[in-house]
């Protein structure tokens, strides 16, 4: 979280202005004009920014909308400059604008910090502007290496930090790779290169974003500690849930994890390998770029818990069939995967709170200390395991309240589960529980590293649509530490599935 976001404070992705949907080739009402660009308050990243202008003499009213937040602007035009003051949910500054042909730029101020913006005109509406293009797999070699070149000019000249894991000669020599591979590629199949070459810089902030035409394969695996095992499969081979994967298409699982590990990010911790793994076994087009799939069918080889061996042909489909579950039922952690944020009371009288998203968490956290000041519990369980990310200042004005609660803030009452789908603000606020209350954490790490490369600018290549991200600016929020560990150390086990509650909650439960 920037101090962009901090000045804007958390507001909705709000859009204003017209709603005509106006496209290149259309005109626009009289007297309105638009531009679209970007926008820099001091060192932060920049942001994607609309602004629609409205003139009536000398008079200027303009709308401005950014992903995080809208604004209105009342100004006044004078020997080509545009003077005057802006306001919005997010706070209120002066703007002075000029327009040099189709060109605008300006500055600004909100609060104590200064600001740029430097867009060009445009016939396209916000909402227009914000879509993110239609996906294009079906291109030409020369439109591939096109987007190729704009990869790399992305990854090496956006990214804050492009070769802190990987030498520049590295990153030029996979490029080449790839370049001398597109020929004889499908679109699908430079996708997942892309991915790959994403992967170089090693933080998970950093990717190019899987196509969303992706088929997979009807089966979900889970890494144990003894291994990956398939907890989740279509109905018809459901007798193999539980079992262990040996295979992929003949080559061993050990090897298939090598030859995959080069799609996922290498400057996390190891749980956010175990976190991506099995998405990377179930992709049919990551396999086949790794030299192990066989699309649009894959043969795996399995081991049940009595150690018998069988085979399973399974083929990838665009949609997700139906699925049989391992014990029948998710774990805690994974269920109600639509809501970002539930509360459910437990038989002892502690309270269990799954906080996977940040979506209206201020009203969330306001519900829940509300009932939490009525009754006391005898421990308040805030689960992060299913929690990727979102606003960790939002995070931290909760567990603010949970601090100014002495009776919540103390030893034995207050603990945080965490797991190696912790990630970005996610695992900010677990440290932020670490280093500030009496929390006890319990799990395993989190995916996350808690000094690694955050804050994620968004791009979009140009033929086929492919949207790039890449981080620009480095937190440490544990110095020195490779990883954020829980004091006490549950790793998920099979039984979990199915179960009322995990092994991880039961143990909280059992402490004194």
């Amino acid at each position: 979280m920037t101090t962009i976001a901090r000045a804007l404070g958390a507001l909705l992705w709000l859009v204003l202005g017209a709603g005509t949907g106006a496209a290149f080739g259309q005109q626009l009402p009289n007297a309105m004009e638009r531009f679209a660009g970007e926008t820099q308050i001091e060192s932060q990243p920049p942001l994607p920014t609309h602004m629609e202008l409205r003139r009536a003499g000398s008079t200027v009213e303009a709308s401005i909308a950014m992903p995080i937040g809208a604004f209105e602007a009342t100004a006044t035009e004078r020997d080509g400059r545009i003077t005057g003051r802006f306001s919005g949910a997010g706070g209120e500054g002066d703007l002075t604008l000029v327009i040099d042909g189709d060109r605008l730029t300006g500055n600004f101020t909100l609060g104590e910090a200064r600001g740029t913006i430097s867009a060009e005109r445009t016939l396209l509406d916000a909402q227009a502007f914000f879509e993110p293009p239609e996906e294009q797999l079906d291109l030409t070699t020369a439109q591939w290496l096109e987007d190729l070149d704009h990869l790399a000019e992305i990854l090496t000249h956006k990214h804050a930090s492009p070769f802190h894991r990987v030498s520049r000669a590295q990153f030029e020599s996979a490029v080449a790779r790839a370049r001398a591979a597109i020929p004889d590629l499908d679109g699908m199949g430079v996708a997942m290169e892309f991915r790959r070459l994403a992967a170089l810089p090693g933080d998970g902030h950093t990717e190019v974003a899987l196509p969303r035409a992706q088929q997979r394969l009807p089966v979900e695996f889970f890494w144990f500690e003894d291994g990956l095992k398939v907890v989740g499969i279509s109905v018809a081979h459901r007798r193999h849930l539980g079992s262990r994967l040996v295979a992929v298409n003949n080559v061993p699982v050990a090897q298939v994890v090598e030859q995959l590990r080069a799609f996922i990010p290498a400057g996390e911790t190891e749980w956010f390998i175990r976190e991506g793994m099995p998405g990377l076994l179930s992709n049919p087009d990551i396999l086949a770029t790794a030299g192990i799939g066989n699309v649009p069918s894959v043969t795996l080889a399995v081991e049940a818990a009595t150690g018998e061996r069988d085979t399973i042909e399974l083929a990838a489909a665009p949609d997700a069939a139906e699925q049989a579950l391992l014990n029948g039922e998710m774990p805690l952690w994974r269920r109600h995967a639509t809501q970002g944020f539930w509360t459910a009371p437990l038989a002892d009288g502690s309270v269990y709170v799954n906080w996977r998203s940040y979506d209206q968490l201020a009203d969330h956290a306001a519900a829940l200390l509300h009932d939490l000041d009525a009754t006391h519990p005898r421990r308040l369980i805030v689960d992060l395991r299913d929690n990727t990310g979102g606003d960790y200042n939002a995070g931290r004005a909760l567990i603010d309240e949970i601090r100014r609660r002495p009776w919540l803030d103390q030893a034995g009452v207050l603990y945080v589960l965490v797991g190696r789908a912790t990630f970005s603000a996610a695992m900010t606020n677990a440290a932020d529980f670490k280093t500030t209350t009496t929390a006890v954490l319990v799990g395993e790490p989190a995916g996350a590293a808690p000094n690694s490369w955050q804050e994620v600018r968004h791009f979009t290549l140009p033929n086929s649509g492919l949207r790039v991200g890449v981080s620009t600016l480095h937190y440490e929020f544990l110095p020195g530490a490779a990883e954020l560990r829980p004091d006490l150390v549950v790793p998920p086990e099979p039984a979990d599935w199915g179960a009322e509650l995990d092994g991880a909650v039961e143990l909280i439960l059992s402490q004194p």
